[in-house]
């Protein structure tokens, strides 16, 4: 943009216009500072996982648009919305890939980033149904490393978790609306709210469903575009899925995830299924090799 033919009080305007030092600290920020703590915010950052497209657009780490959680060797927990089209149709397997140990998501580091192409997509009928349960699991097509420090795999809940706590979120997400994704793994802090507290800030809000408001009043913290899958954890266990990003351009409003411990006999179910029948596989293969000989 030029001013050519501007005063000097019209110059110093426009320039006050175009860096305006007022609205930047007014914008809906996703975390405050930003949050990162070497300690720990690294331990979190094992258990998560980013979500990319197949390919990288220009350079790696550029294909990151959602997260989730590690939960078991060969599975990851994310939205259902990171998994499906605007019309809800599943994305084929081939088009994703799950990247884990890279805190830096533009960093590839030897012998600790990990890059998973994806086996199996699973996603509750409800959802495409009835736009509710907006919870995924991924199956992978090899099991996550041992022996990386940088992996882990994160606890399940046993039961809802508990109102009005501190709970994290950590993800790569937009670092306010419209603006860059944060390129370290950043967290950010989130009471949850009781049920009928929730229901009375938000016109849809169904019981698989958890919503929370951040604890930091002066600078919102909120999960923005890039943060849908991230996980809400307490005492390293997952209770929730970052599913809708309600908080990032409406700060009085509560970011919204899903229930993981109300889905948990659904994904438990996909889990035991798929070691079922991984076990038939390596019994007929053994067989097949029987007879061969």
């Amino acid at each position: 943009m030029s001013c050519r033919n501007c005063s000097v009080i019209e110059t110093i305007m426009l320039l006050l216009i175009l860096v305006d030092p007022v609205s930047s600290v007014n914008r809906v920020k996703r975390l405050s500072t930003p949050d990162f703590d070497k300690n720990q915010t690294l331990q979190m950052a094992k258990y998560v996982i980013s979500i990319r497209s197949r390919t990288p657009i220009k350079y790696y780490g550029d294909n990151h648009y959602c997260g989730g959680a590690i939960i078991a060797p060969r599975f990851v927990l994310t939205a259902a919305h990171c998994v499906m089209d605007m019309s809800k149709f599943k994305y084929p397997s081939r088009m994703i890939m799950v990247v884990a140990g890279t805190p830096n998501r533009l960093k590839f580091i030897d012998n600790k980033s990990v890059n998973m192409p994806v086996k199996e997509i699973y996603v509750p009928i409800n959802f495409t149904s009835k736009n509710t349960n907006n919870i995924a699991v991924l199956e992978l097509k090899n099991e996550w490393p041992k022996d990386n420090p940088g992996v882990a795999i994160i606890s399940m809940p046993k039961t809802d978790p508990m109102v009005n706590q501190s709970y994290y979120v950590l993800g790569w997400g937009r670092m306010f609306q419209g603006g860059p994704f944060a390129t370290v793994i950043l967290h950010i802090n989130v009471t949850v709210l009781d049920v009928d507290t929730c229901k009375s800030m938000l016109r849809t809000f169904k019981e698989e469903m958890l919503c929370a408001m951040n604890e930091n009043s002066i600078l919102p913290q909120s999960p923005c575009e890039g943060d849908i899958g991230a996980p809400l954890i307490r005492n390293n266990i997952v209770y929730g899925i970052a599913s809708y990003r309600l908080g990032c351009d409406r700060p009085n409003l509560p970011s919204v995830y899903t229930n993981v411990f109300y889905h948990r006999t659904w994904i438990d179910s996909i889990i035991n299924a798929a070691a079922c029948h991984f076990i038939q596989e390596i019994v007929l293969l053994s067989l097949a090799v029987v007879t061969k000989k």
